[in-house]
This record gives structure tokens, sequence and C-alpha cells, in this order.
């Protein structure tokens, strides 16, 4: 199946495919910052809403280390939406150096009409799938998803972090 590739990736299926997650990706952060802007949020904030809301309690860091980011990068985002009163930090009531993370009602509402909004938006972009395809696409990208994780897990060796069923393991004698 041919795609609508530049032809100089034609050759090159995993290029193709780079380049098509990139532009889907693109696309769907551009048309959900539209989306978003009606509620004053921007593109990374519903998904910290949902974590806290599945988290309460959750610190700063912890809400970090689920995004695959470090503290210092969700702070601004998180200090923004406190500053909307959609979060709230509360001193921690076992260890007063702690901070938890809890959603106001107007963070819970924030939260239900993004989920709406993603929803609308997701319907959109998988319509054309029937639901055997869409399962496979899920399947096909939790595998991408589970290579890319792998691949920043420091306590795999190379070794172990090759996924791909058709490649050769690595030769353990460098003489042969």
């Amino acid at each position: 199946m041919k795609t609508s590739c530049s032809k100089k990736f034609e050759d090159s299926p995993e290029l193709a495919l780079a380049w098509l997650l990139r532009d889907i990706n693109q696309m769907t952060l551009s048309q959900l910052s539209q989306n978003l802007a009606r509620y004053g949020l921007y593109v990374g904030q519903p998904r910290i809403l949902r974590l806290i809301h599945d988290y309460p309690g959750s610190t700063q860091k912890q809400i970090a280390d689920r995004l695959f980011v470090s503290s210092p990068s969700v702070s601004t985002s998180i200090k923004r939406l406190q500053k909307a009163k959609l979060v709230e930090q509360r001193q921690s009531a076992t260890d007063r150096r702690r901070r938890e993370l809890y959603l106001t009602p107007a963070g819970e509402q924030a939260k239900d009409q993004c989920a709406l909004d993603l929803l609308a938006l997701h319907r959109t972009m998988l319509g054309d799938l029937n639901p055997e395809q869409t399962e496979d696409l899920l399947h096909s990208l939790l595998k991408i998803h589970k290579n890319l994780k792998n691949l920043a897990d420091p306590d795999l060796i190379p070794e172990q972090r090759v996924t791909n069923p058709n490649s050769s393991p690595p030769n353990p004698d460098p003489t042969t």
C-alpha cells in the first residue's frame, strides 16, 4: 500500500511510517490546541488533570514520572492549573514536606469536558476504521510504544532492548 508520503520514502516503509506518525501527531495537537483554547487550557494540561483525577494526592514528581518527563517540566502547567483554580495543592497529613495535588470541582468539570472533546476528536480520526482495524492499530502502536519505552530503560542491556523478532540476537563471541 502506497502512502501519500514523499517519493523518497517509497522504498523505506519505516521512514514513511515515522513521518506519517509525526504528521498525525502534529495534526492532532493542532486540532486539540484549538479545542482547548476555548477553556483556556494548553495541550498537556488535560492529561495532567486526568492523572490527578486518577491518582488524587499525587505529587508533582509522580505526575511527571507518569508523563515520562522531568518534574520541572510539569511545574508551569500545574501552576497555571492552580491559578485557574482547577488544581489545588495540599500539605500531606503524614509528611509535612510532601505537597499533594487534587482537582477542584472546576477541575473535575474541565477534565470531563476535555474527555468529551478528545473522544469526539479520536472518533473522527478513527472514523473510517472498523473495530477490527482499530484493534489491530492499537496493538501495533502499543508494540511501538513498548519498544520506545525500552530504549529509555537504563536497567536493560542493549541485547534486551532488541524487540524485533526478525532480527538476530547479537553474537556473544566477538571472534566468530
